[in-house]
């Protein structure tokens, strides 16, 4: 039996507009675009801190979706562009410190206890959505590191990992990764994903997320999570924003390619496609991407390379960005990649060793990863044996770190 009744979902995809000079539009601008979309589609479409917000109402089926999808997002360029502006559908801008998510709201479900079991449940899977919608290989200056810079650094504490709760001793929360949002909507949102470039596999990604989430609702557990799955999941989602779809997860302790764990996601929610009017024959994209291992911030990373200027970057990519199928025409051609080499405890210390200078107050390890005070503490007790770094105990600041190998 699922909590879900009917199975109902939305999305709302956040974009960037940018003027002749490929600045973001600020909220204030964008607030009458807003307005007469609201108005023209009776979406509620809005904007969220220098973006405009499409939020496509409540969905029953993939071909609402897919007819909503296209016909607003015809409307607002068409729109847009008699003011000189253009939509910059990218999970992160390259010269501006904003992320943009395609967050994924799965209803109907009207028991915050049931729902918050659920999010603890579907934990494990977000890196997988994370890896399949990487979107922003370029970020305020950074650039070719991760394929999504805004999962790395959490959008601004926008998305941030999910930590298990328990109903009977929780409270409200908002932000991560997965979380019930029935105090707004009876609906439990999925904002792990960056924002699409396609249109096409927008309504894919989001249609297939709700489909996952429904079918996980149909035998969920009430249980706790342990500390070994909790580092699981928080290595893997390091893993999919730095490798995307050619990343390898760490699996109930084995190493797993990312697209093998998405191809029976796909084949496991069957049925809950079909009740949402679709099946895995109609993902064309999701499918192609699987079998190449290739995602959206592999169409950016040859721009990011031949284009070191952030600036030029930026120009570029919202000159292709017009076209709404740049990237389904790139992924028809594009050659199958590799998957990379599953993580290790070697890059797990490198990545936070990066962190230390002299005096580093310890809380500052806690983000690269984002892990728990036990996983934290468990890290840093490996440096200072090694010899990385040394801890020293202050009365006023606390717990100092200093690197040792420099």
């Amino acid at each position: 039996m699922s909590i879900f009744e009917p199975q109902t979902y939305s999305v709302d995809w956040e974009s960037a507009v940018v003027d002749k000079l490929d600045r973001c539009v600020d909220s204030e601008r964008l607030t009458g675009f807003a307005g007469m979309l609201h108005k023209e589609f009776d979406l509620p479409i809005q904007t969220d801190w220098n973006a405009i917000e499409f939020a496509l109402g409540v969905n029953s089926s993939f071909a609402q979706l897919w007819d909503r999808v296209q016909q607003v997002t015809d409307r607002a360029s068409q729109v847009f562009r008699e003011y000189d502006l253009d939509i910059f559908p990218l999970g992160s801008h390259p010269t501006e410190p904003m992320f943009f998510g395609a967050h994924v709201h799965v209803g109907t479900i009207h028991d915050e206890s049931a729902a918050i079991h659920l999010a603890n449940c579907v934990t494990r899977y977000l890196p997988a959505f994370a890896a399949l919608a990487a979107n922003s290989p370029a970020s305020h200056e950074r650039k070719g590191e991760f394929k999504s810079y805004r999962v790395r650094h959490s959008a601004r504490w926008a998305s941030t990992p999910t930590f298990p709760r328990d109903p009977e001793v929780t409270q409200e929360t908002w932000g991560t990764d997965v979380l019930p949002k029935l105090y707004g909507a009876p609906t439990i949102e999925i904002r792990v994903m960056d924002s699409a470039s396609s249109r096409r596999l927008l309504a894919e990604m989001a249609t297939f997320v709700a489909a996952f989430v429904h079918h996980v609702g149909t035998r969920m557990e009430k249980r706790n999570v342990t500390k070994d799955e909790y580092r699981e999941y928080l290595n893997n989602r390091w893993t999919a924003a730095r490798y995307g779809l050619q990343a390898t997860f760490a699996w109930d302790g084995k190493p797993r390619p990312v697209t093998e764990i998405l191809d029976e996601m796909l084949d496991s929610c069957a049925a809950e496609l079909q009740a949402l009017g679709v099946d895995r024959s109609d993902f064309g994209m999701i499918d192609a991407m699987l079998r190449k291992r290739v995602c959206q911030a592999d169409y950016l990373r040859d721009l990011v390379e031949r284009y070191p200027d952030p600036f030029q970057l930026a120009s570029v990519c919202g000159k292709l960005l017009r076209q709404w199928d740049i990237f389904d025409e790139y992924l028809d051609t594009a050659p199958a990649l590799e998957p990379c080499p599953a993580l290790d405890n070697e890059t797990i210390l490198a990545e936070h060793l990066d962190w230390v200078g002299d005096g580093t107050h310890f809380y500052h390890l806690r983000y690269p990863m984002w892990y728990s005070p036990s996983l934290s503490d468990e890290l840093i007790a490996q440096m200072v044996e090694r010899g990385l770094i040394s801890r020293e105990v202050t009365p006023n600041r606390g717990t100092l770190l200093h690197r040792t190998d420099r």
